[in-house]
Parts: C-alpha cells; structure tokens; sequence
C-alpha cells in the first residue's frame, strides 16, 4: 500500500523526460568520452597508415574501458545519472520510482548498445506510452525529468 502511494506520490510530482533531452544527454556524455579517448589515443595511440585514426592497445586502452564503464552504466547504477543527465536534470529510475542499481545500469547500457544502431531506440521509445527503449523494457526503468512539477 505504502509503496503505491509513493509512486503515486513522485508520477504527480516528476514526469517523463522528454526524448529530445534524453538523445542530447547521451550526444554530451558521448562528446566527453570521446574527448577523453582522443587524448590518450594521441599520447598512447599508434597511428594508423593513411588515416587520421589511431589504435589504443594494452593499459591505456583498459583505462579508456574503465572510464566509458564508469561513465554509463557505474554512474547510472550508483547515482541514477551520467554527466548529461546530470547537466539536463534527468535521472533513471525504477517503475516505482525507486533508485536503480549497478545491474540495471549495465542491462541499460548493453541494450543500449543495440538501441543505437540504426535507431531503434529512439523509435520504440517515441512509440512507447512510457517512452523506453529496450534496455528500459528489459532493466524496467523509466527516465525522468528530476525538476519537480510542484513549486
């Protein structure tokens, strides 16, 4: 009964966050991890012939997989947000409204891996009443907007 009325409590208080914010999170998360690879891909990288890439091997490319790690789905498990969603007050939680944790964090992030290719993901949550993706469906989480609707 409790818990219900605390759901309730935070449906009438928060809402859904808005799929505009939620792809221009993951574009500033993406941006951040980008930039951070290509500082240790230009002191640690070889580069590759006739191209303006490069390829990270052994320790630096381990220190550049922990960070993306910890930047998606730790953040998400341990605080309900990364970076972007901090900056846009967008936060992941469970169905009812509950903090996630570290598993759900990391079934999000791998899915997510799958929503992104040709856009899956953006086009099941513009479809879809509580606006998830997969990797919400599978972790049941919701993303919302953490600016309170009451003043």
């Amino acid at each position: 009964m409790e818990d219900s009325i605390f759901a309730k409590d935070f449906e009438n208080r928060y809402e859904l966050a808005k799929i505009r914010y939620r792809i221009l999170a993951f574009l500033i998360d993406f941006i951040i991890f980008w930039s951070i690879a290509m500082v240790f891909g230009t002191f640690y990288g070889e580069s590759l012939e006739g191209s303006y890439g490069f390829s990270i091997s052994g320790f630096p490319a381990l220190i550049v997989m922990v960070i993306g790690l910890f930047l998606w789905p730790i953040s998400e498990g341990l605080f309900g947000q990364t970076i972007g969603k901090r900056f846009l007050n967008l936060k992941v939680v469970r169905e009812n409204f509950e903090p996630i944790g570290i598993g759900e964090g990391f079934a999000r992030f791998f899915l997510g891996l799958i929503d992104y290719i040709f856009l899956i993901g953006i086009i099941i949550a513009a479809t879809n009443k509580k606006k998830k993706r997969i990797g919400d469906m599978v972790a049941d989480t919701i993303v919302i907007s953490t600016k309170s609707n009451q003043n």
